[in-house]
């Protein structure tokens, strides 16, 4: 090597490492996916081997997580409550499931009905030995004195006991009646809901215009009675056994003017004349100051029915107008001469069930120096003062307090949020099967009873859903009216020759292939209305209907007597227990049984039953507590076929048999609701709705009561489930909120930011801005 120049190079011969690789931000896609392609860039990636040298993994370590897993599931839920009692499970378990085109996603999350659900800590169910029945406290007293005893008309009576089958007097009809036939004193009349007090002042005004002693009176003799009704519902009630009344003497005419009807009719009807009106006050008012033909210079009566609720609607300033009116035109003095059968002053009668400072208050301003008449369960009727009486009250204040029929039997269930609709339809079924096994044939009423018109809007459509249509005709032989079932899509409003279709009665599938529901509530037109509440009494023409069940408010609360309630449902809990008293008085009427149950929500709601219902069921046996399992295996549990009971005799039980499992069938029934309300946008509309007009009515109770509902402890999601609904309700109002707003202004509102959200923004993105000035 001549041209080695004799230098050495010390040259490293082990491998040279390769270079640290560049790290970069990964953004958007799934957190998983950010973190693989990070590893991949880093050379890290450690892909599943399918080597068969692979590690194995130990079975034991599969049952060891297992077993940790089911003993965290059976641990209460933790909250902020730490009188949440929570069943086995307090792990929310949820499965996906195919929602359709509504929101655009392509799944949702369903909540499971009996998981995560608050049970009852202070209220224990009844046991059988404490369920006892009593005699009924408001029937027609047996060895009382009868109609003819009171001292009635002869022809009145034969028509009371031959035509209309009345047996006996009540009550307050045999302490009524001979008062006001022999003195001239005003009344006020405290009896139970249900005691007959309608006839009670109907009977001596039907007596003394049918005296012999009295002219002959026709419809051009004058107005000589008034009756006052808070709700147009009861003044139609009163109305119709006034014509049941006046047709053993036809010359005596009956009048009605309420609110919603045609003003114009109403006119021409006093312009001819009538004898006896009830009214309601708005209307009565208004005729007093417009219709110049309306004279009440001859009235001899005025009947205030129902006067707790008149002042809760707050007539009193109306009343005092129509009192003022009626002392001012008076001629009464001026003819005595003329009718001297009839009373020679104006006799006034209030009737209420409960005894407040307001009732009071408007019988200062009706009634003059009056008697008090009480009728109280399991005593006879007694006539004291009024002023005595308001002086006992004060002293003791349990006095004041109203109580149910002894025959009633009250349930209360104590339901969690999520479980109502469905506990609701589990009661329905149970009696659509009770009924549909009579062999009578008779047909048994149900009214439920919602805080809201929105709720029983929605809980009827959800009732009646593929239901089928009535429409009223009338047959041309025997001039009856009837109902026939027409298609579910035919217009509301469709009318042709034949009959008109009444959109608030359906036929309920829902419930039972025999059971037909009606719906009433105050936001409906008068003529829907009285044509409802008429075919929910009659039942007319239609006679596959075993079971006919009202959906309603507090609107056929008051006074209204309808037949064969066997069944009153309070779905939404009442807003006084005055309200209350009324709502069950629906059933159990004149010496009927009946039934009530009273929904409630676990924790402070429980307390309502210790704190105010008790104190109106006195007798022990008649409040009973009811576990909400029981109605949902009655409702949803069906009979086993005969195959599979064959199969069970062997001792081979059919895995495949779900016939009896009551908690499978409710859970596809509700979620047959939530699927019908992601594919119908305006029923969710209408739920949503619903949720929200429920919770502003249930912030409504009295503060008396708000111990009992705040509604700061209801649980809104577990809420919106029993509404159909699987998000939060919150949400979804905004967004329809906006939409109506876009569609009415062309603009979408935008509603402010939160200041303290915002700054927590603006934080977040100063942050992110300062991270990413490093990120090359």
């Amino acid at each position: 090597m001549e041209d080695d120049d004799g230098l050495l190079l010390n040259f490293s011969t082990a491998e040279v490492s390769a270079p640290a690789p560049q790290r970069s931000k990964i953004t958007g896609g799934r957190w998983k996916d950010r973190r693989r392609a990070q590893l991949l860039s880093q050379g890290r990636d450690k892909k599943p081997t399918s080597d068969s040298n692979a590690i194995e993994v130990d079975n034991s370590v599969f049952e060891q997580r297992k077993k940790n897993v089911e003993s965290t599931n059976s641990k209460p839920k933790r909250g902020n409550n730490a009188n949440n009692n929570y069943g086995p499970s307090s792990k929310r378990i949820r499965f996906t499931e195919s929602n359709g085109e509504f929101g655009g996603k392509n799944n949702s999350y369903v909540s499971s009905l009996f998981t995560s659900n608050q049970q009852s800590s202070t209220l224990k169910e009844s046991s059988q030995s404490e369920n006892t029945t009593y005699l009924p406290s408001n029937a027609p007293l047996k060895d009382a004195t009868t109609f003819d005893g009171l001292g009635l008309n002869d022809k009145l009576t034969k028509h009371l006991t031959d035509t209309l089958r009345f047996k006996a007097p009540t009550k307050v009809q045999r302490s009524v009646v001979p008062n006001l036939l022999s003195t001239e004193n005003d009344l006020f009349v405290k009896a139970q809901t249900g005691s007959g007090k309608t006839l009670a002042f109907l009977l001596p005004i039907m007596h003394k215009l049918m005296s012999e002693n009295t002219s002959k009176i026709t419809r051009d003799s004058g107005l000589f009675g008034i009756i006052l009704t808070p709700t147009r519902e009861l003044a139609t009630q009163i109305y119709g056994v006034m014509e049941t009344l006046v047709r053993c003497h036809h010359h005596i005419v009956p009048g009605i003017v309420i609110g919603g009807e045609k003003k114009k009719s109403e006119k021409a009807r006093l312009r001819k004349g009538v004898n006896i009106l009830v009214a309601t006050p708005g209307r009565l008012a208004d005729h007093m100051e417009n219709t110049s033909s309306f004279d009440v210079s001859q009235l001899r009566w005025l009947i205030l029915d129902e006067g707790d609720r008149l002042v809760e609607l707050g007539f009193e300033e109306t009343i005092t107008k129509i009192t003022n009116n009626i002392t001012r035109e008076s001629k009464v003095m001026e003819t005595m001469h003329k009718w001297q059968g009839l009373p020679n002053k104006r006799v006034n009668v209030l009737c209420s069930a409960t005894i407040q400072d307001d009732v009071k208050k408007l019988g200062s301003i009706v009634l003059n120096n009056p008697e008090m008449i009480s009728v109280n369960s399991g005593a006879l009727p007694g006539t004291t003062s009024f002023d005595n009486e308001i002086g006992d009250r004060n002293e003791d204040s349990s006095y004041n307090n109203a109580t149910a029929p002894d025959q009633l039997v009250q349930r209360v269930v104590v339901v969690p949020p999520k479980l109502r609709l469905v506990t609701l339809g589990g009661i329905l079924k149970k009696i659509s099967k009770d009924n549909d096994n009579l062999k009578d044939g008779s047909t048994t009423r149900t009214i439920v009873f919602f805080s809201c018109s929105d709720s029983v809007e929605y809980h009827f459509d959800v009732m009646t859903r593929n239901g089928k249509k009535f429409k009223k005709m009338k047959d041309s032989e025997t001039d009856k009216i009837q109902y026939i079932e027409v298609p579910h899509n035919q217009d509301d409003d469709s009318e042709d020759a034949e009959g008109t279709v009444n959109p608030s009665m359906l036929t309920t599938p829902m419930i039972g292939d025999n059971t037909v529901t009606y719906k009433l509530h105050g936001s409906l037109s008068q003529q829907v209305r009285t044509s409802t509440l008429l075919a929910f009494i009659k039942n007319d023409g239609i006679n596959s209907s075993k079971h006919a069940i009202l959906f309603c408010t507090d609107v056929a609360s008051r006074g209204l007597d309808l037949p064969n309630i066997s069944n009153v449902v309070e779905f939404d809990p009442p807003f006084s227990v005055e309200d209350h008293l009324h709502r069950i008085g629906r059933s159990a009427r004149l010496g009927q049984t009946g039934f009530a149950t009273l929904f409630l929500l676990p924790g402070p709601e429980e307390g309502y039953v210790e704190g105010k219902i008790e104190s109106v069921h006195p007798k022990k046996g008649n409040l009973r507590i009811v576990k909400y399992e029981n109605f949902l295996k009655e409702g949803f549990a069906e009979e086993e076929s005969d195959e599979g009971k064959k199969e069970k005799k062997n001792g081979k039980p059919d895995p495949k048999q779900k016939q009896g499992k009551w908690d499978i069938h409710a859970t596809t029934w509700h979620l047959d609701v939530e699927r019908w309300l992601l594919e119908d946008t305006s029923a969710h509309d209408k739920a949503v709705q619903a949720f929200t007009s429920h919770i502003r009515a249930y912030a409504t109770h009295l503060s008396s009561e708000r111990q009992f509902f705040n509604v700061k402890l209801l649980h809104f999601g577990h809420l919106a489930k029993s509404f159909g609904l699987r998000e939060t309700p919150k949400k979804l109002g905004k967004t329809i909120g906006t939409n109506i707003n876009k569609e009415s202004t062309g603009k979408t509102k935008v509603k402010k930011e939160d200041p303290k959200k915002k700054m927590m923004r603006m934080a977040r993105m100063a942050v992110k801005s300062t991270t990413d000035e490093f990120n090359y």
